[in-house]
């Protein structure tokens, strides 16, 4: 059952950027525009486990997103529901010719539905992202504090994460990141998404697995993503 959380927990490290159309778990430097809020559902599946995950940010300030997070992981011992919360500051947009900067902060709850053994993990994090041919191609870069515990054990670790974000055209672009995890494992993905709709619709995909270990934490997701105003 332990194992179960620390699975979900390598799987949905910085859950609440993991929106369609930006880079799976890196976050960039951007947020929705004034009173416009991304509605972002996917699934996750790994050998051991498949989550699904509801992840809503709204942006009322004008530059900052306020973001609520739900899943619910199905393992082969126990389910697992989790709760998240945060939020993420921009502090300079980027543009064609010139680097963003953004702070980001998110707490992480997770249960296991009949043992109600808990999980609580804590991310803060710088974020830039720097454009390398206008923002066609993009560089995102983020480095933070990690902070999770459970009823076993309490780990404190820096959160690095690096996605080169590739837009092919308006409606098609892909994504390639290396990010850390718990006890700073490695991990990597490729991405692809697909605008059905623009500026309201889309979808994407990934695959991807911890450094040294496909066979056994190899994982793949597919979502998609609304943007309704109000």
């Amino acid at each position: 059952m332990k194992k179960l959380i620390a699975v979900v927990v390598s799987l949905t490290v910085g859950v609440n950027s993991a929106q369609a159309g930006r880079p799976i778990e890196t976050d960039d430097a951007s947020v929705t525009a004034h009173r416009i809020c991304q509605l972002d559902f996917w699934t996750e599946t790994a050998l051991e486990v498949r989550q699904d995950n509801f992840n809503g940010g709204c942006n009322f300030l004008g530059n900052g997103e306020f973001s609520l997070g739900l899943g619910a992981a199905h393992g082969n011992q126990e389910d697992l529901s989790l709760n998240s919360l945060g939020y993420k500051h921009i502090l300079r947009d980027f543009t064609e010719n010139s680097t963003g900067f953004g702070l980001a902060a998110s707490r992480e709850w997770g249960r296991l539905k009949f043992s109600d053994e808990s999980s609580q993990e804590t991310l803060l994090t710088t974020i830039a992202s720097v454009p390398l041919h206008g923002t066609d191609l993009l560089l995102h870069l983020n480095l933070g504090y990690l902070q999770y515990s459970d009823q076993i054990q309490s780990d404190n670790s820096v959160f690095k994460a690096a996605a080169l974000d590739y837009s092919f055209n308006e409606r098609v672009g892909f994504s390639v990141e290396t990010y850390s995890g718990v006890n700073d494992s490695l991990s990597w993905r490729i991405g692809v998404r697909y605008t059905l709709i623009p500026d309201f619709l889309q979808v994407d995909a990934s695959y991807g697995s911890d450094y040294g270990t496909f066979q056994e934490a190899r994982a793949f997701t597919i979502g998609f993503g609304i943007t309704p105003g109000f």
